[in-house]
């Protein structure tokens, strides 16, 4: 089978860091796989294409309007036709359903967190079938989407790595070193966290020289929370470091790990990060309501997250042993459930379902073609 996986963009993402796990498994299942991003961005997932051995294809070197895009990648298929276009984020997927219904070649959509975009919602039957990341995203494509239950498969992407290097263990009485990676998008609310930082040293202000931040991560709100960071005198306390390849070993210098997403689908960064062997103090968005386990892998910030932060910053220096007891068993939860053969398995089922549709539809022509 001959796919063209086609993207929004190569940024910085969860999603767009996923593309190379997600190819290399469909090409190990013996199939034809070409990735195509529509736009380039700041080409931070390009970096692990190009470390996993594979190439890809820009539609434009900058942000263009959609007949423009769309005029590109049907150049492209006219080239290069695939037998189905496999579509990811909500400006590939719209690309790619408009070729879809021009060309008739069948698509299937992958759908990352539980925001839509109202074209995304009134084009949704243009995808024959739709995947989610996670449980989450898939009942929220059942249940808001209404897209039949029959249309909808999942395919978790994140699956663990035994090999993973650990994070350390804080000895509770150096730095408390916290951590958090992601597009500095308001979606993150890292405003948020700052606030919520600021809070608890105000009330704690003997703790600031016993904990520090450290977002890794770029986008569009960088300049406006490097302005925070300054107006709430976090100057030693909190330091943006910006987009870096080497996550791993940005992991193993930490004690802990923040989320604070608003909303998500899979969350990679957060299983990644357990899978090191880190506890997690995250909002309950997304998957991450199953990862992180109040009293077991982490803690949750529920309501207000300043007043939550506190509580929980207060307990971690209070219970340095139950601290590093969580990190080893967020680390085990990850690679019970999220194993390579489940990974595999998961991308099987949906490429099962995928040939029959296919077959379905070639045996719907041939009988248009006889009678």
């Amino acid at each position: 089978m001959k796919i063209h996986y086609l993207v929004t963009s190569l940024k910085t993402g969860g999603a767009e860091f996923a593309i190379a796990d997600i190819v290399k498994t469909l090409q190990s299942l013996g199939h034809d796989v070409s990735v195509i991003a529509c736009e380039p961005r700041d080409m931070g997932a390009a970096i692990r294409l190009s470390e996993a051995g594979l190439s890809y294809a820009l539609l434009s070197h900058r942000r263009r309007l959609l007949p423009v895009i769309l005029a590109s990648y049907l150049k492209q298929i006219s080239k290069d036709r695939p037998d189905v276009i496999w579509t990811s984020l909500s400006w590939g997927n719209r690309v790619g359903q408009w070729a879809g219904r021009l060309t008739g070649i069948p698509v299937i959509s992958f759908k990352h967190s539980t925001g839509v975009h109202r074209y995304t919602y009134r084009m949704r039957s243009m995808s024959k079938l739709w995947i989610g990341d996670s449980q989450t995203v898939v009942q929220f494509l059942r249940n808001k989407m209404h897209i039949p239950a029959d249309q909808v498969m999942t395919w978790p992407l994140f699956q663990s790595n035994p090999a993973a290097l650990l994070a350390q263990k804080w000895d509770g009485r150096s730095v408390l070193q916290l951590g958090s990676i992601g597009r500095l998008h308001e979606v993150k609310n890292y405003a948020g966290l700052l606030d919520a930082v600021s809070f608890f040293l105000l009330s704690h202000p003997e703790m600031k020289s016993r904990i520090h931040l450290t977002i890794l991560g770029d986008g569009p709100e960088r300049a406006a929370l490097e302005k925070k960071v300054r107006q709430l005198n976090l100057e030693s306390v909190v330091t943006l470091r910006g987009f870096s390849a080497n996550v791993g070993q940005f992991l193993s210098d930490l004690h802990a790990y923040i989320q604070t997403s608003r909303y998500e689908g899979m969350s990679l960064a957060v299983h990644e990060v357990m899978n090191a062997g880190l506890p997690v103090i995250s909002t309950p968005a997304g998957e991450i309501r199953d990862a992180v386990q109040e009293g077991r892998t982490g803690y949750v910030l529920h309501g207000d997250m300043k007043p939550a932060f506190n509580r929980i910053m207060e307990h971690i220096f209070a219970q340095p042993d139950e601290f590093c007891l969580y990190g080893q068993q967020a680390r085990s939860y990850i690679l019970q459930k999220f194993s390579h053969e489940q990974y595999q398995l998961a991308a099987t089922k949906i490429i099962d379902k995928l040939s029959i549709m296919l077959n379905t539809g070639q045996s719907v022509l041939s009988k248009v073609s006889v009678s």
